[in-house]
């Protein structure tokens, strides 16, 4: 492990030597070379991920590479703009003085990036990190080996290793590099694993960014478009054969629509899971046999399979399932599936539902599907969540401009819009004094009675 030690001690070196007095042209002309290198082995990059693990070409190209050149184009963008100064106001009695908010990068950074999406959520926190300004080592997913090492390959092609390295190995390596001392670690994987970061990084007062999973509610209303809700629920438990952080985990469908909205459900997963070659696996036979285990145990505990699809494409495809519980009591409801698997439970009044996620963990994602104005507002004002969608599914992550992060379990800290790039700076105020006199030379000892008197007023 002293090898890590010294890639460390070199980025420090580099980042206090070199990095951090660069101009912001030298940020964005790396930028624009990672932009040039994707664009350049877009094929590679697809054959790769599905080396992993089977994902459709369709799904590998919307959710692993264009959603990073969109980010690596809105940075770009905006990047001028945001490492401007931002000038605020001051009170009446620092009258003769400026003051600024100074963005800088915060040092070394660590971003730790999970397996289901393994290209886009290494480079996404990387342009951040790079558009701020900072050196970095990532560490990539053990799980898939061959995406891993094609960003290792155009991580060494473009950047000295002082300034960004990638450090392939398996839990034992992030383990420790968790407890090294980096400026900022950008961990995205399950809350187990980043209670764990939160715990070493706490040991050097590092600070973190913690992206994590979610028990991700649904709720369909009495006044909902069946057909619609039932195809945008249904595609976040396909995409990816559900392996998505804010993927919806399970659905609560009023009992007055509950046997209409089933029978939506069964008729789109038949037009759905028509092609075989559609489905993407589950990323390897550990989690396909958790899967499994959940619903088995779900299965004990009173719940049914309303629908089973046929899968034959390989071993680790899984067929989604659509499983009717009888209550709130069943393991699928207390655990992110992160696979093909819908639960479905009844709901008979929205105050009561309420009041059971707002017992539970607060979800990265919630999700309202609803004409009712006034239930809308009542989901809205009375339930905390990373984002709530009305009316669809997925989508907020491919909004810029939106925030995206979770809350307490679900994660902390955001990213989107300029948020990335706040993750990754330090934000320093600065106070300029441009007069000789400072009106604290009013309160400058020794005091007496009008000192004391004018120290009530200046506030």
């Amino acid at each position: 492990m002293k090898s890590l030690d010294y890639i460390l001690e070199k980025q420090k070196l580099f980042y206090s030597t070199k990095l951090v007095s660069s101009n912001i042209s030298s940020r964005i002309t790396k930028i624009k070379s990672i932009k040039s290198w994707i664009l350049k082995n877009k094929e590679i990059i697809a054959e790769t991920c599905s080396l992993d693990y089977y994902k459709p070409l369709t799904e590998i190209y919307s959710t692993e590479i264009n959603p990073i050149l969109n980010h690596i184009d809105f940075n770009l963008k905006h990047i001028k703009r945001w490492v401007r100064p931002k000038y605020v106001s001051s009170p009446w009695f620092l009258i003769s003085t400026k003051s600024k908010i100074h963005y800088e990068p915060k040092g070394c950074c660590l971003i730790i990036s999970p397996w289901n999406y393994p290209f886009n959520l290494t480079l996404n926190p990387l342009i951040s990190a790079i558009a701020a300004g900072n050196c970095v080592i990532i560490k990539p997913s053990e799980h898939t080996p061959s995406v891993s090492s094609l960003i290792d390959k155009m991580i060494s092609d473009l950047f000295d290793s002082e300034e960004i390295k990638v450090i392939q190995g398996d839990e034992n390596i992030g383990s420790y590099l968790i407890s090294m001392k980096f400026d900022h670690i950008f961990f995205t994987g399950s809350p187990e694993v980043g209670r764990k970061v939160m715990r070493s990084a706490a040991n050097n007062f590092s600070s973190v960014t913690l992206e994590l999973g979610g028990i991700n509610h649904s709720i369909v209303d009495e006044t909902a478009n069946l057909k619609s809700s039932a195809e945008k629920i249904l595609w976040s438990k396909f995409l990816n054969a559900g392996q998505t952080c804010i993927a919806v985990n399970h659905t609560f469908v009023h009992e007055s629509i509950y046997d209409k909205f089933l029978n939506h459900l069964r008729d789109i997963a038949n037009n759905f899971f028509s092609k075989n070659n559609d489905y993407a696996s589950i990323v390897n036979s550990f989690h396909f046999k958790r899967i499994n285990d959940l619903v088995n145990l779900s299965l004990k505990q009173g719940s049914n399979i309303f629908y089973e699809s046929v899968v034959t494409k390989n071993k680790l495809c899984l067929p989604l399932k659509i499983v009717k519980l009888k209550n709130t009591n069943n393991c699928l409801l207390d655990n992110e599936i992160f696979g093909p698997i819908l639960p479905v439970i009844k709901y008979n009044d929205i105050n009561d539902l309420i009041k059971y996620i707002n017992y539970k963990d607060k979800p990265l994602a919630l999700y309202l599907f609803s004409k009712s104005k006034s239930n809308k507002i009542k989901v809205t004002n009375n339930t905390t969540s990373g984002t709530l969608v009305v009316n669809d599914t997925i989508l907020q992550y491919s909004n810029p401009y939106l925030l995206f992060g979770g809350v307490n379990k679900s994660g902390f800290g955001k990213i989107g819009r300029r948020r990335g790039f706040i993750e990754f700076s330090n934000e320093k105020s600065v106070l300029s004094q441009f007069s000789a006199f400072t009106i604290a030379k009013l309160l400058y000892p020794p005091y007496n009675n009008i000192k004391s008197k004018l120290a009530k007023l200046v506030r």
